[in-house]
Parts: C-alpha cells; structure tokens; sequence
C-alpha cells in the first residue's frame, strides 16, 4: 500500500512540476506571439484548461504528502525542520498561485481587453517566478526528508 502511495504522490508532484514548466517555458512564449484579444483570450483558455489539472494533481500532492508524512513522523529536529519548511513553503505556494491565477491576471486581461496599459504585467511575472520556484523547491525538500529517514 505505502508503494502506491508513493506513486501516486509523485506522480501528481510530476504533474504540478512538469505542467508549470511547460506553461512557462512553452505556452506562455508560444501566445505572447499574439497580440490584444485573441492573446488574452489564448491565455485565459489555457489557464482554465490548466487549473482542474494542476491545482487537481496539487492537491492530491498534499493530502499523500501529509499520509505519508504522518506514517514516517520523526521526532528528530532534522525531520522538523525539513517538514515545517515545506509545509510552510507549501503553503506560500498555493497562495502565490491563487494570487497569480485569480488576482493578478484577470486584472491583467481586463487592462488587455479594455485597451489600457498593462501596468500589472510586472507583479504578473515576478509572483509566477515566485511560484515556479516555490514548485521546483517542493520536491527538493521531500528529496531530503525521504533522505532523513531512510
């Protein structure tokens, strides 16, 4: 049981990961070749073909995370530290996307759409940044708990 569990964690941690680098490396540079409607209306399209999937594999990353967290439970400081970091890291994640995704840019579309300048582009990119580098940090630190208590 504990083997499929891992499974399915990683798999849905591969999901996050590997659909966050390919929207920013691939789908994201693909539409900003568009230009005024038909760009906001390519990248709401793939933003809401993407939540359902990612946020779906997201939190299907957390709740085997914290099972299987909670079987391996140590009481050493390392596995604290290590633990309470990624949660709390975890944590800044889901924020920092929800942020991106539902605040920031749905105002960025409506400055596209309603031809104004595009002053939210900016803060757009660096919570993505923020975002992507939270993802990345994710799987570095479960790397190092599963190393505290092998």
């Amino acid at each position: 049981m504990i083997g499929v569990l891992v499974a399915v964690h990683l798999l849905a941690a591969a999901v996050w990961v590997g659909g966050s680098t390919a929207l920013i490396f691939v789908g994201v540079p693909a539409i900003r070749t568009l230009e005024g409607e038909p760009r906001g209306r390519a990248m709401k399209e793939l933003g809401l073909r993407w939540r359902p999937l990612g946020y779906g594999a997201l939190g299907v990353a957390a709740v085997t995370g914290v099972v299987l967290a909670a079987r391996e439970w140590q009481h050493d400081t390392a596995f604290q530290i290590v633990f309470w970091t990624k949660v709390v890291l975890f944590l800044c994640l889901v924020v920092a996307s929800y942020f991106h995704n539902f605040v920031l840019g749905p105002r960025l579309q409506a400055e596209i759409r309603e031809e104004r300048e595009p002053v939210t582009r900016p803060a757009l990119v660096v919570v993505g940044w923020i975002s992507y580098s939270l993802t990345l940090a994710l799987p570095i630190l479960g790397v190092a708990l599963q190393r505290i208590v092998s």
